[in-house]
């Protein structure tokens, strides 16, 4: 019985190891393969989280100070110039520009 067991145990460990030979050798040859499969079944190893607080008291609710308003600016307006002729008899094509009003922006 005890040869027996030996020798199982021998044959067992020779199969192990001339397995892990084939797989180190079959390592390089599937090197440059990115193809994957994978199985997750979801099964939460602890009990989901519950709130962070005593269920039936919620958290105190905490006081922020306002915000300072600041008024917003109205955009400058795009006013059109139109094409002149300057003093030296030079066509000036009209243009946009920007007036900005009394904020001087």
């Amino acid at each position: 019985m005890k040869v027996a067991k030996r020798s199982l145990a021998a044959l067992m460990i020779g199969v192990l190891l001339v397995t892990g030979l084939f797989l180190l050798a079959a390592d390089p040859a599937s090197a440059r393969t990115n193809f994957h499969f994978g199985l997750n079944l979801g099964v939460p190893m602890a009990p989901y989280p519950g709130y962070g607080y005593a269920y039936p008291y919620p958290p105190p609710p905490v006081h922020y100070p306002p915000v300072p308003y600041y008024g917003a600016y109205p955009p400058c307006a795009r006013v059109w110039v139109p094409g002149y002729y300057d003093g030296y008899g030079n066509w000036i094509f009209g243009y946009y520009r920007y007036d900005c009003g009394y904020y001087g922006y």
